[in-house]
């Protein structure tokens, strides 16, 4: 079960944490509560905790809505727009008037229609007269004279007119607007009487046998030609697709729109993660270098500690022993059955453990003067005779003119590190010391402190003795280090580091089981020219 907390930051509010251990992570939840001071003591009962995060969307998971959508709601929309124009266009051209000659012709081959399937003439153009809804319809032989006609007075009557003669003559449809003569009666009634101005519409039947004429006065055959003023049902259709193209349309642009919206909005809501993310990582870097800083600081605290024991121990020890001899010796004094050999003996006993405790005294308050108040020295350039003859060394390189090197360096300084060096190899059980002075390193470093000046004088201090345990070799000049229970403050090699560095130079060593090497490089100059870098 993961265990939870609450981060914020100077920002505000940024997520809720849950930390699990299988995961190895604190994850941050969006929209959620964080306290920094819960997570720190969180963190401080959860020593393994390292890290936590906040994962907000990236930019190019949100993707917009997809331009098509547009185009698919404007080719709706023209469509909306065409289905309207179509239905206007429709409505508008099925509500106009019909041109004569169609109706003309319509009426024609109605009437031809009609008299051929009749049984007789008569009925033939009765029915005619019926079907058109016009008052007068004869049938007409190709002689021009009128066999059958819904008008008593128009039967037997033959043409005169030219035109219509030459319709019949031609065979063709002839249309033609006179006035007629005689009145013409319908059923007994005149319909029309002289100076009446008729239409006269002439078709032929099939040939040879006769041809059909159709008679308008002006108001049929502009009854004729009208049409209704209704709305079209075909018009109502195309209404209807052009609403529901419209309507389809608008839920397309309103639906693109709320995306595009809603897009915008998790946009905001994605920066307003990043930005909460961010926050999150810069308190936890804070909050990575407040455990890293404490850490440190519990570790210097803890080698203080351990400083400190190892400092009581040693002074328990390195103290204790010369004390306890000089206490010894002078109770031994107060003896007056010592003869004088054994008397001298215990003197000189006392004595050197009193040099001891002497010597103990001096490196340390000389360490603690170096770390107060830092190492001073009086660095001066010196022949090399001169430095060598100072530290006594056994035997000198091969330098091609000895008397032109000069080093940069303290003289009582560097007797110092070569009297330390040559004391601690005697301390831990070396029988022979070999101090040399030489222009090249004649070793090869396991360790090296310092940084090693391009122009160097080396001196190196060889001892004989077990040789110091690779494992204890990169704690060896650190301070109250010891690699065994031998006398010793755990600080000569300590002070050699310190006063190398003041003298500008590095201090190396290689050991092996059969002996230690320590080599000291310094500053050097040449009169005539200046030393190859090493």
């Amino acid at each position: 079960m993961p265990d939870t907390g609450s981060v914020r930051t100077r920002g505000g509010v940024l997520g809720l944490a849950s930390w699990d251990p299988d995961q190895g992570a604190l994850e941050v939840a969006d929209n959620s509560v964080i306290d920094i001071e819960l997570l720190t003591d969180f963190v401080s009962e959860n020593p393994v905790i390292h890290r936590y995060k906040m994962v907000a969307p990236r930019a190019t998971q949100l993707r917009p809505p997809s331009k098509w959508w547009l185009v698919v709601s404007a080719v709706i929309s023209l469509l909306a727009a065409a289905a309207l124009a179509i239905a206007i266009v429709y409505q508008v051209s099925s509500t106009q008037p019909i041109g004569e000659g169609s109706v003309f012709r319509e009426d024609a081959a109605a009437a031809s229609e009609m008299i051929r399937g009749s049984a007789s003439p008569a009925d033939g153009v009765t029915h005619a007269r019926n079907r058109l809804g016009v008052e007068a319809v004869s049938l007409v032989d190709p002689s021009g004279k009128v066999t059958a006609s819904t008008s008593d007075t128009l039967a037997g009557v033959t043409l005169v007119d030219p035109l219509l003669r030459f319709g019949v003559e031609s065979g063709r449809l002839t249309a033609l607007a006179i006035s007629v003569d005689e009145p013409i009666e319908i059923d007994g009634v005149v319909e029309w009487p002289p100076g009446s101005v008729l239409y006269h519409l002439v078709t032929p039947l099939v040939a040879g046998e006769g041809f059909v004429m159709v008679h308008y006065d002006v108001a049929e055959l502009l009854a004729r030609r009208a049409q209704p003023g209704d709305i079209r049902p075909l018009t109502l259709e195309l209404l209807a697709l052009s609403g529901v193209f419209a309507i389809l349309g608008g839920v397309v642009l309103m639906g693109h729109s709320r995306a595009a919206r809603r897009h915008r909005e998790l946009v905001a809501e994605s920066e307003m993660l990043r930005t909460h993310s961010r926050e999150l990582e810069e308190a936890n870097a804070k909050l990575a270098a407040a455990r890293r800083k404490a850490e440190r600081a519990l570790a210097l605290a803890e080698e203080k500690m351990r400083i400190r024991s190892e400092f009581v121990l040693m002074i328990n020890h390195e103290l204790r022993t010369p004390l306890t001899s000089v206490v010894t010796g002078a109770e031994l004094l107060q003896d007056e059955t010592l003869s004088s050999e054994e008397l001298a003996e215990v003197i000189d006993s006392m004595v050197s453990n009193g040099k001891r405790l002497n010597e103990i005294i001096d490196q340390i308050l000389a360490v603690a003067r170096i770390e107060n108040r830092g190492f001073v020295s009086e660095l001066a350039t010196v022949p090399l005779k001169e430095a060598c003859t100072a530290v006594r060394v056994d035997g000198m390189g091969d330098f091609a003119d000895p008397n032109t090197v000069s080093v940069l360096t303290d003289v009582r300084t560097l007797r110092l590190v070569i009297a330390s060096l040559a004391d601690n190899a005697r301390t831990h059980g070396a029988s022979h010391v070999v101090v040399r002075c030489s222009p090249e390193p004649t070793i090869e470093p396991l360790l090296e402190l310092g940084d090693r000046p391009q122009s160097s004088v080396f001196f190196t201090v060889s001892d004989d003795g077990p040789g110091i345990d690779l494992a204890f070799l990169p704690r060896a000049f650190e301070k109250f280090e010891k690699n065994s229970f031998s006398s010793g403050t755990g600080l000569g090699l300590y002070m050699v580091r310190l006063m190398v560095d003041g003298l500008g130079g590095s201090v190396g060593v290689d050991t092996t089981p059969k002996g230690t090497t320590f080599q000291i490089a310094l500053p050097a100059q040449v009169s005539d020219r200046t030393m190859e870098p090493v």
